[in-house]
C-alpha cells in the first residue's frame, strides 16, 4: 500500500509476513557482504540484552547503514525512521517501509510520538539518524537534531548509541584507496559499536507538572544536553577506535530533490 501524507505511519507490524521475510533477507545479504567485502566487526551486543525498550541512534556514513544496524542488533529487530519524501516515492517507498522504515511526518511531533510508541510496543526498538542526512564515509559526526532525544525524555526510554567506524583498507601492509585500476573507491573495513545506554532520568530535572510551560522547556533542555552527551560519546568511540577521517566523500544526494 502506497504511503500518503497524513496517513498511517506504521503500516506493517512484526507479524506481517513480508516484513519478517524481508528482514531476514536483508540480514542474509549483509552477512554475505560482510564475509566478502566489508569484514564487519561488531562490539557491544550485551548492551542491548537487558533493555526491553529503547531508541537507537547512529551516525549516518554509508548507504548500507540500516542493513548494517539490522545485522548488528540481530536477532532483535527495529523500525527505522526516514524522510517522508522517501516514503512517497512510488514502489521504493513501499519497499523501504516493508523493510521497517517509518516516515517522519513534518511539523507533527505528536503523530511521530504515537508512531514511536507503537513501534516500541511492536519491536521494542525504534532507530533514528539524528544527523538527518547521510554524510558519505564521514567520521566527524555532525550536530544532532534533538527530536529522538526529546521523544526519549518524553517517553522515559533509554537511548542506545550505535556507532559505525570506518577504517581504510590495506593490502600487504599498504593502504588501498582505489580498486579496478583506480576507477572505484576501495570499500572500507567496518566496525559497529553498540554503546552503553543513556537514560533520560540522568538529564531531566525533578518531575513537575507535565503540562506546565516550565516542564516542556526543561524536557527540551534535557533533550539538548542528552543529544550533546551521546554525540560526544559516539565521536569518542570513533576516535579511540581509529576511524579514518580522510575518506569523507560529501553529502549523499537525496532521492527526491527539495522543492
Amino acid at each position: 500500500m502506497a504511503y500518503q501524507p497524513g496517513g498511517k505511519i506504521i503500516s506493517y507490524t512484526q507479524a506481517f509476513l513480508p516484513f519478517l521475510l524481508l528482514f531476514h533477507l536483508c540480514v542474509f545479504l549483509i552477512r554475505v557482504i560482510s564475509w566478502s567485502i566489508l569484514r564487519i566487526r561488531i562490539t557491544g551486543r550485551p548492551n542491548l540484552r537487558k533493555i526491553d525498550k529503547a531508541l537507537l541512534v547512529s551516525n549516518h556514513t554509508l548507504v548500507l547503514d540500516p542493513g548494517l544496524i539490522a545485522y548488528a542488533i540481530r536477532p532483535r529487530r527495529t523500525y527505522f525512521t526516514m524522510l517522508e519524501e522517501t516514503a512517497l516515492i512510488p514502489y521504493l517507498g513501499t519497499f523501504v517501509r516493508l523493510l521497517g522504515g517509518i516516515p517522519i511526518p513534518p511539523n507533527s511531533i505528536g503523530r511521530l510520538e504515537k508512531a514511536v510508541l507503537k513501534g516500541l510496543r511492536e519491536l521494542g526498538l525504534v532507530h533514528f539518524f539524528p544527523e538527518g542526512e547521510c554524510f558519505l564515509r564521514n567520521q566527524q559526526i555532525r550536530p544532532f537534531s534533538i527530536g529522538a532525544f526529546y521523544l526519549a525524555c518524553r517517553l522515559r526510554v533509554p537511548v542506545v548509541p550505535v556507532t559505525t567506524v570506518l577504517h581504510e583498507r590495506s593490502l600487504f601492509g599498504r593502504k588501498v584507496r582505489t580498486i579496478l585500476w583506480g576507477y572505484v573507491l576501495a570499500p572500507p573495513r567496518v566496525s559497529v559499536y553498540i554503546g552503553r545506554p543513556f537514560y533520560p532520568e540522568d538529564f531531566l530535572p525533578a518531575p513537575g507538572r507535565p503540562d506546565s510551560p516550565q516542564r516542556v522547556s526543561s524536557v527540551r533542555h534535557a533533550a539538548t544536553a542528552m543529544a550533546e552527551a551521546v554525540r560526544a560519546y559516539m565521536q569518542s568511540t570513533i576516535d579511540s577506535a581509529g576511524g579514518c577521517k580522510t575518506m569523507y566523500r560529501g553529502l549523499m544526494p537525496r532521492l527526491v530533490k527539495q522543492k
